[in-house]
């Protein structure tokens, strides 16, 4: 009587290959998805952030023929206006703010106030990170926005 047919368990090498192939790949992503963005472009993501707040708080001035005023709150690191939802600013950012006392209502907390003929209060914030640095002014006269990085 011949021994019954038995068949081997286990995985074959392409088989083990393949998952070993697919390992390497999520691991090698994953690895891309921990590490954090560079100091430039932690800046250049919060500046370019800023400035389409200012210019959409100054559009919505101009539409709404009301003023409109663009918050900057340095200890919660974020910033608001009626025509932006509240966005955050790096934590471990260094920032400098330049706005009218006028517009400084608290030592940490400033804005930026854009009137219906596109004026603006005007004023200036600095942000820095780890040698990252970038600039943004708003014209007084104009209210134009202008956005620069070092």
């Amino acid at each position: 009587m011949k021994p019954p047919h038995t068949r081997r368990r286990g995985f074959s090498l392409l088989e083990t290959l393949a998952i070993l192939l697919i390992v390497a790949l999520l691991a090698g992503m994953a690895g891309q998805f921990a590490r954090r963005p560079s100091p430039r472009l932690r800046v250049e993501s919060a500046t370019r952030a800023l400035c389409a707040g200012l210019r959409a708080t100054r559009m919505r001035a101009i539409s709404t023929a009301s003023e409109q005023t663009l918050t900057i709150d340095l200890r919660r690191r974020a910033f608001f206006s009626p025509a932006v939802a509240e966005t955050a600013l790096p934590e471990d950012a260094a920032i400098e703010l330049a706005v009218s006392a006028r517009e400084r209502t608290e030592p940490s907390r400033g804005a930026i106030a854009f009137f219906p003929d596109g004026g603006s209060s005007g004023g200036g914030l600095t942000i820095g990170v780890a040698g990252a640095r970038a600039e943004i002014d708003v014209n007084w006269l104009t209210g134009a926005t202008r956005c620069a990085f070092h």
